[in-house]
């Protein structure tokens, strides 16, 4: 008899956790397992690429409605007599201005927001909370399974999150993942009680499956015979776009090349202005978010990873499947897959040793080709199934 799983996740938009998600669900085998996804929001552009196997969950009509936008959300749980659920959505949209730490918000605001939520009536075999959050506290709170799984994608000490708070959440879950050695270290420091229950489980990446999809549509399309240096995440503070827009500044007036960023999010209005005012419109090009970009990756010259901070980097591990010269910043766990000078250069976390290093790739033909050979013989993680597997079984 097949096994039945539940994967909890807030939605499926551009992201890397999301991408992980899509990844694990494509790697499954629906022969052995039933598969159940739970989204906050049925919404976001990968949910076109999810295996027909998996069954989606609708919501609870009160928690439909604590996604709606504000003033919609709030007239509506008045309506209802529910003002607590409305005080919620009002606090959840001080998080989305950016009054507050998202996540400390997010814990503060938990009691009010499971009002709008109802326990499931299925008993799971397993159940998988696919990111830190909400979706640890709903499948401790309201889902009954044989076993349960939190996996976590970022370094916990960056959330600013009240570790009491996880912590007696993460007591209902039989095991604790993080997606990298040192994203599980910092979970064994930060929660020594759970240590026995904190594990590695990364995410899953096939080079054979991308090569395969970096064939299937156009790419680059401005004609441009230079060379391209890429960046692929979300326009947002962790990602360091910003820091990247700077070192392109620096670099612009001396070198001939074209960066390329492939995503969007809350910071595109600035970076717009700002690419506007350094006159950089046709040398630094916010492209948007692309369903398939391996494309792009696979024809860039370089590709820069400019983060912040980082659980573990998903498109760092798509660019060495194309075995691309990468340049990354020195977020605290990327010695986890880059080491500085052998399958990669590191640089500090600001503009000017960004540029610095970028410099030194673009102009070095044989530092980008020793690069290039280290990653030749990459074959990403199949094994990471199997692990997931034992996990939950």
């Amino acid at each position: 008899m097949k096994k039945r799983l539940l994967f909890v996740h807030p939605a499926l938009h551009f992201g890397g956790a999301e991408k992980s998600l899509q990844t694990l669900l494509c790697s499954i085998d629906y022969a052995r397992y039933d598969v159940d996804l739970l989204l906050f929001r049925r919404e976001g552009e990968l949910l076109g690429l999810l295996p027909p196997q998996v069954r989606i969950l609708d919501l609870p009509p009160t928690a439909q409605t604590f996604s709606l936008p504000l003033a919609e959300a709030c007239a509506s749980f008045l309506r209802q007599g529910k003002p607590s659920l409305a005080a919620a959505r009002t606090l959840f949209s001080r998080a989305v201005r950016g009054d507050l730490p998202i996540r400390t918000l997010e814990q503060r605001g938990w009691k009010y927001q499971k009002q709008a939520y109802s326990p499931l009536p299925q008993i799971y075999d397993a159940a998988i909370a696919y990111l830190e959050g909400s979706p640890v506290w709903y499948c401790a709170e309201f889902v009954q399974a044989k076993k349960k799984l939190a996996v976590l994608h970022s370094d916990y000490r960056k959330l600013e999150m009240n570790r009491d708070f996880d912590s007696a959440y993460f007591a209902r879950f039989d095991h604790v993942a993080g997606v990298s050695d040192a994203c599980a270290d910092v979970l064994r420091s930060v929660f020594p009680e759970h240590r026995e229950k904190i594990c590695v489980l990364e995410n899953i990446v096939s080079p054979s499956a991308l090569r395969a999809l970096s064939v299937q549509d156009a790419g680059f399309d401005d004609g441009y015979a230079g060379l391209r240096v890429l960046t692929m995440g979300r326009l947002d503070e962790p990602k360091g776009i910003d820091l990247a827009l700077e070192a392109c500044r620096m670099l612009a007036d001396t070198l001939d090349f074209r960066w390329y960023v492939l995503g969007d999010g809350q910071q595109r209005p600035l970076l717009e202005e700002r690419i506007a005012r350094y006159g950089l419109a046709d040398r630094f090009l916010l492209l948007g978010a692309k369903l398939n970009p391996y494309p792009y990756l696979a024809q860039c010259d370089v590709y820069v990873q400019p983060s912040r901070f980082e659980g573990k980097s998903i498109a760092l591990e798509e660019a060495k499947c194309f075995a691309k010269p990468i340049l990354t910043t020195a977020f605290t766990t990327v010695r986890a897959q880059i080491t500085d000078g052998d399958n990669g250069v590191v640089a500090q976390i600001e503009p000017a040793d960004i540029a610095e290093k970028l410099r030194s790739l673009l102009t070095d033909t044989a530092l980008r080709a020793r690069l290039c050979g280290r990653l030749r013989d990459y074959s990403g993680n199949p094994g990471e199934i199997e692990k997931f597997y034992a996990l939950i079984d």
